[in-house]
């Protein structure tokens, strides 16, 4: 049987150690659930989470932090509670996806189980875990109702035979793969040779620069936003790019050109054999229908990493034409809100119903 400690009071070395022994006895570990990503991430957070730990005979067997919230009105009339985030735009515009509990596998299900029990008792009525692929253990606790939204997701299963992306580019659908290939010639003729090259996990000052800028120009004036004018986005990145100390995940930066052009930059994060995009910056420096930097970008980092030895090229979560045009995988992402059986929370679940049927 499993028992549980929570901490309001920890160091981050104390963290360390814990997520370090863990780590050394899983097979493999997520990166966002990984040491690499969640050190800088409690080091920003205006307001530590609690840790919660569940220990056998001793032993801590898994980890995850949880941040509280209060009343959301009039959308929600009760407090929430946040699975490694805080509740705060801002502070959770340091996106995690495969979110989850950090377990050994042998005792996951016992773990979460334990965890939501110690939920059930808890003020909070509802609790929120954004995106996870692994939903399904976490939708059968009796004490909760689950509302879950999927969100497409795609990647690209890497084999050796896509370091010549003319080889990728069969895989692709004959519309994408004429598209791509216009696209190159025309970039070719225009502009030079296509090229892609490495800036490492410490790009300089200018690459980086010009990226920020790239990104920003692009989601600065959506209801987004680039994280890149956010502070704590910013220090968060930096802090990934920094680390010296997690040798098997890391950051990556590639710059892409076309002759003397930079089409733009990618931003990826590197676990195993996987690598994660996470965000790009793209020069549109025309703006014709023949000029589809994006796709080429793409296509030559797809490349890349298959001459790498790495086996997948995750897009992660959300739905775009270009993830659709690229992949040859899509599975789902999921976000679970477990909602304690109570009136107030049927009743709310009730008037949702109603209101999106008469809508």
């Amino acid at each position: 049987m499993l028992t549980i400690d929570v901490r309001d009071n920890y160091t981050l070395d104390e963290v360390a150690a814990t997520l370090t022994s863990l780590e050394s006895s899983m097979p493999s570990v997520p990166l966002f659930l990984s040491l690499f990503w969640i050190r800088p991430w409690l080091e920003l957070c205006e307001t530590p989470p609690l840790w919660l730990t569940c220990q056998h005979d001793g032993r801590v067997v898994s980890s995850i932090f949880l941040s509280t919230r209060g009343y959301r009105l009039p959308k929600e009339p009760f407090s929430s509670g946040w699975f490694n985030k805080t509740g705060e735009p801002k502070q959770d515009q340091i996106w995690i996806e495969y979110n989850d509990i950090l377990a050994l596998p042998e005792y996951r299900q016992a773990a979460i189980n334990c965890l939501l029990d110690w939920c059930e008792k808890q003020p909070q009525q509802k609790w929120i875990l954004e995106i996870t692929d692994k939903a399904a253990d976490w939708q059968h606790h009796p004490a909760f109702n689950i509302e879950v939204m999927d969100i497409p997701a795609f990647r690209v299963k890497l084999s050796d035979a896509y370091e010549d992306y003319n080889a990728f580019l069969l895989q692709c659908s004959s519309n994408s793969r004429s598209r791509i290939r216009r696209a190159m010639k025309y970039m070719q003729q225009h502009y030079g040779e296509l090229s892609v090259k490495s800036l490492g996990a410490q790009p300089d000052p200018e690459s980086l620069t010009r990226l920020m800028s790239l990104h920003r120009h692009r989601w600065g004036n959506t209801s987004e936003g680039s994280g890149f004018d956010n502070p704590l986005f910013v220090q968060f990145h930096q802090a990934l790019m920094a680390n010296k100390q997690q040798h098997t995940y890391h950051c990556e930066l590639l710059g892409f050109y076309a002759g003397e052009l930079c089409l733009g930059y990618t931003y990826n994060l590197l676990s195993d054999d996987t690598v994660y995009f996470y965000l790009s910056g793209i020069e549109y420096a025309e703006q014709s229908n023949r000029f589809q930097p994006g796709l080429i970008m793409h296509t030559l980092a797809i490349a890349y990493f298959a001459r790498k030895g790495f086996k997948a090229y995750d897009f992660m979560g959300g739905d775009s034409q270009y993830k659709r045009s690229l992949s040859n995988e899509q599975y789902t992402l999921t976000a679970v809100h477990l909602l304690k059986r109570t009136w107030l929370t049927q009743l709310l679940s009730l008037i949702k119903t109603v209101t999106r049927r008469f809508r």
